[in-house]
């Protein structure tokens, strides 16, 4: 069972599993990220999508079925709002 934690946006209790906070609508109000440079909790995260020159060479060194992995590949960014920081959570 999850445990309540406040909520990163509005610090009511919210579970730590719940995908949006009932009070204030904040997206995963139990998941506190903070920046691996500075230590701030103001983390945002964005997709990216993988450049031309990974897709290039996948098709050059790899099968069909990777290329087309490559070409709709996405990675979650993560973004400090205070350094600038841009880190890839897991790899």
């Amino acid at each position: 069972m999850a445990e309540l934690v406040n909520c990163k946006s509005c610090g009511k209790q919210v579970s730590e599993a719940a995908p949006t906070c009932p009070h204030c609508g904040q997206n995963a109000p139990g998941l506190h990220v903070k920046c691996l440079r500075c230590s701030s909790m103001n983390v945002s995260s964005r997709q990216k999508r993988l450049g031309l020159g990974k897709v290039v060479a996948a098709a050059i060194f790899a099968n069909p079925v990777r290329l087309l992995g490559a070409m709709v590949g996405k990675k979650t960014e993560l973004v400090c709002q205070d350094c600038g920081y841009k880190w890839i959570p897991y790899p």
